[in-house]
């Protein structure tokens, strides 16, 4: 089975600026994608997710998902949280959220279950819309955030139990695989490193046909635990030529794909943690 693949819409920010939508849409489909993506980033944009309803019809391609950041320090009634809400009632073509948890208060420092209360009570009300309309809310670790780990989103998707709460995979740590796997709905990868001088000091991102990290081992783990979701190329910070870094990126993962199908025990190889 070929996975659907996406490429979320940081590939096409650069140092000069970010394409047009209708450009990123265009280079996806020419270049050969399934999906594109969206990032709305804070709520108070939740009116850009009204470009996402055409896509299908226009493009000929799928909405992987829309990307945006929850922050409660502000506390729930700022329009950058209600915003979120807002987005949840309007959303058409789009029936993913991919929602990263920056901040849930002031003093509450990453991955402290201290913050559970408060996130829980915000995500009750989220879960509520996302029922009503058919909308899977995927909890998008982020490094520095308080939703940092992926054992963050799990023990919040444990709590909650329900449906239409899930995770995204956004930093390819095998280790933790086994553990997400229940809630795992989307996936993300890119070509990495660790680098001081990478993403917070921690490790670069980069296309998938480079980087130390082993994609086709993670690809193997994935198809292994019977995962059957959208996979996707991750792209952010890497600048310069997007439809190059784009079109390399697929052509990429089709291989690892197509090495997986034809020999698939080349994948057996022994992981550390």
């Amino acid at each position: 089975m070929a996975y659907k693949f996406y490429a979320m819409d940081f590939a096409f920010y650069n140092s000069m600026g970010i394409y047009s939508f209708e450009a990123r849409c265009e280079m996806l489909k020419e270049i050969g994608y399934d999906a594109t993506h969206l990032s709305v980033w804070h709520g108070e944009r939740w009116r850009d997710v009204e470009k996402l309803k055409n896509v299908k019809e226009k493009y000929g391609l799928d909405v992987a998902g829309v990307y945006v950041v929850l922050d409660l320090s502000l506390g729930e009634d700022h329009p950058r949280n209600t915003g979120i809400l807002k987005m949840l009632e309007i959303m058409e073509g789009c029936s993913t959220v991919e929602l990263a948890i920056q901040s849930v208060g002031h003093h509450i420092r990453p991955s402290d279950p201290k913050g559970d209360d408060i996130a829980v009570k915000w995500l009750e009300k989220a879960l509520k819309i996302a029922e009503r309309r058919n909308i899977n809310i995927l909890l998008y670790t982020h490094l520095s955030f308080w939703v940092e780990r992926h054992e963050d989103a799990v023990r919040l998707c444990k709590r909650l139990n329900h449906p239409n709460l899930g995770a995204v995979d956004g930093t390819n740590l095998l280790g933790t695989l086994r553990a997400v796997s229940p809630y795992l709905k989307q996936v993300n990868i890119s070509g990495s490193r660790r680098d001081p001088h990478g993403f917070g000091g921690v490790a670069t991102i980069e296309p998938l046909d480079v980087g130390e990290l082993d994609n086709f081992a993670l690809l193997g783990q994935l198809k292994k635990m019977g995962y059957n979701g959208m996979i996707g190329y991750q792209g952010w910070g890497e600048g310069g030529d997007a439809y190059s870094k784009l079109s390399r990126s697929l052509k990429a993962f089709r291989d690892m794909e197509r090495r997986l199908e034809a020999h698939p025990h080349w994948a057996d190889l022994r992981l550390t943690p």
